[in-house]
Order: structure tokens, then C-alpha cells, then sequence
């Protein structure tokens, strides 16, 4: 039993290895749909039982940090091949399953642009059903890192048509870094000079960038618990217009979840948590990544917030977050 355990966590070590291919002529059709859904290929004889259930808990997992519960993907419809429509096929993300007893292992190939642009397929192939759904358990988060980069990709791509050049080179004059931000964002006042705000508005929710430096002291400036403090200190400069004594600060007491990525070659902290307004009823999820420059021993937070009271979160916060990764 622990010999196959093993397997199977070698071959979700491997799966973002996966064999990746393009079209090389690129379909005239463009996706449809809404971003983060997924249609489902697989036999409708395999499509039940605890093969169904591994993906839609791979699929269907809370998102971190929100704060309410909303699934990564959106599973909106599952068929077999021989009834997959076109309409189907034009879908941003497809998971395809095949079972063929040929096969002597499991495995995990990536299209990019199979049937319409832009478009990730990802294929998972196995023997059997049992092997199937074993390797969809522990092969999960990889699985859904493969998504998650298309959806980036496609997310950047129109950002990065349509940029803001002044608020590009404002971001880059304070922070020392070039990242896209988007057109239809405009800077805001802070009290504190060296804190970045942009903001973009909707009727019914607001996104925000943050951006500040400061010195780096010591491997502690690194920790989540440093990292939400000195988010709440900067942040308590800004005040709710209409609300005396109001100010901006982490929720210290929700959750706070760490991790460190490595963006365009240079490593950054991960912090996810909650945002709130003291005294005056606002909040939501916030993003934010940390790095540390060695040339000037400075720490810089770049920070994605989002105000949807009323909608969902997942989708307007991972449209902002996904800048992180134009970053250079």
C-alpha cells in the first residue's frame, strides 16, 4: 500500500511536467462562457461513483481566504464525447477523462487553443477507473494549477493590451518594479507618501492595489504574523470619508495563509487573509506578496484587496492577483 502511496505523489510531483502542446493553427472561435468554468469529457459509464465525487472535490474546493465559501472552478456540465456539442467544445476549460486499459500508468497532457482561443484542455489519461480517481485525488492542486495558468494568461493578455502608462510608471518610480496595471484604475490620496492605492470601481464592488517599501531588519519581517502587522500599519492611514475615527486594518484574527512562489525568477511571500474598516462596515479578501531585495535590503508588499459585498469574490480577485505575475 505505501509503495503505490509513493507512486501516486511521484506522479503528482511530475504533473506540472506535463507534455503541453499549441495548435498550430489557432481557431478562429473565442471561448464562451464565464472565467473558471469547467465542461467535463468523460463517459457517462465512468462518470459516477467515487470518480465523479475526486473531481468535484478537486474542482469544487473552497478558495482560501475568501470570505465566503466559493469553489475554485465551476463545473457546468459534464457528457461524453460522442455528445459534446460545439458549444461545449468552446469552453475556456475542458477536463477531459479517458480510461484505456493500454495504458500502464497514469498521465496528464495540456492543449492550449484545441477548439477555440484562448482555451486550456487537459487531459487525463489511466487504465482503470480506480487508478483514475486515485491519481485526480493527490494529483489535485497540480491539476488545478493547470487551470489556474490559463486563466492568468488569458487574464493578463487583455490587461497588458490596454495598460495605464501613467500609473505604470508611477508604480515603477516608488517601487522600483514594472508591473501592468490596467486602464480603467486612477490613483488615490494617502496620508502616507509612500503608500500606493489604485483603485477601480463598479457599481457594486471596488478592487484595489496597494503597493509600499520598507528597510528589511531581520528573518522575523518575513513571518505572516510581520507581514499582517505591517500591513495593518500602513493601511490605518486611510479613513472612510463620512465615518470619524475609521480606519483600514488586517483582520489579525482571520485566517492567514502563507506560502512562497517564485514569480519571473525572484521568490515572494503569499499572505492571504481578510481586510477591514474599523468602524464602518467594510472588508473582504486581500493578496498580498512580499519580496525581498538583497541589492538594497528592502522589503516591498504589493497588496490585492477586493470590496464585493453583495458578489461573488473569487473571479475579481484573482483578475487583480494575476498582475503579480507581469511583474519584472
Amino acid at each position: 500500500m505505501k509503495r503505490r502511496i509513493s507512486l501516486f505523489i511521484a506522479l503528482a510531483a511530475t504533473l506540472l511536467l506535463a507534455a503541453c502542446t499549441t495548435r498550430n493553427t489557432i481557431p478562429t472561435k473565442t471561448t464562451t462562457g464565464q472565467p473558471y468554468d469547467i465542461f467535463v469529457i468523460c463517459d457517462n459509464a465512468v462518470w459516477q461513483g467515487e470518480l465523479s465525487m475526486a473531481v468535484c472535490d478537486m474542482l469544487e474546493a473552497d478558495v482560501p481566504g475568501l470570505t465566503r465559501p466559493e469553489g475554485y472552478f465551476n463545473i457546468v456540465k459534464q457528457a461524453d464525447e460522442k455528445n459534446t456539442s460545439d458549444i461545449d467544445r468552446k469552453h475556456g476549460n475542458i477536463l477531459k477523462i479517458a480510461i484505456s486499459p493500454t495504458v500502464e500508468a497514469p498521465s496528464t497532457s495540456v492543449t492550449k487553443n484545441l477548439y477555440a482561443r484562448p482555451q486550456t484542455v487537459v487531459t487525463v489519461t489511466a487504465p482503470d477507473v480506480a487508478t483514475a480517481t486515485q491519481y485526480i485525488e493527490v494529483s489535485a492542486e497540480a491539476l488545478r494549477d493547470l487551470f489556474e495558468q490559463g486563466e492568468r494568461e488569458a487574464s493578463n493578455s487583455r490587461y497588458a493590451a490596454a495598460p495605464s502608462e501613467e500609473l505604470v510608471e508611477d508604480f515603477k518610480a516608488h517601487t522600483g518594479y514594472e508591473m501592468v496595471i490596467p486602464s480603467n484604475y486612477y490613483k488615490a490620496t494617502t496620508r502616507d507618501k509612500e503608500l500606493l492605492w489604485y483603485i477601480r470601481d463598479h457599481e457594486k464592488k471596488a478592487q484595489y492595489i496597494f503597493a509600499y517599501s520598507y528597510d528589511y531588519v531581520d528573518k522575523q519581517d518575513l513571518t505572516a504574523e510581520w507581514l499582517m502587522r505591517t500591513l495593518s500599519n500602513r493601511l490605518a492611514t486611510i479613513s472612510s470619508k463620512d465615518v470619524a475615527g475609521s480606519y483600514m486594518s488586517v483582520n489579525e484574527s482571520g485566517p492567514a495563509v502563507l506560502n512562497t512562489v517564485v514569480i519571473n525568477g525572484r521568490e515572494w511571500y503569499e499572505l492571504r487573509g481578510w481586510w477591514e474598516v474599523k468602524g464602518d462596515f467594510m472588508g473582504g479578501p486581500f493578496v498580498s506578496f512580499s519580496t525581498l531585495d538583497t541589492n538594497t535590503n528592502r522589503i516591498t508588499t504589493i497588496m490585492f484587496a477586493l470590496y464585493a459585498p453583495e458578489e461573488g469574490q473569487r473571479n475579481p480577485l484573482r483578475e487583480i492577483e494575476h498582475l503579480i505575475y507581469t511583474i519584472k
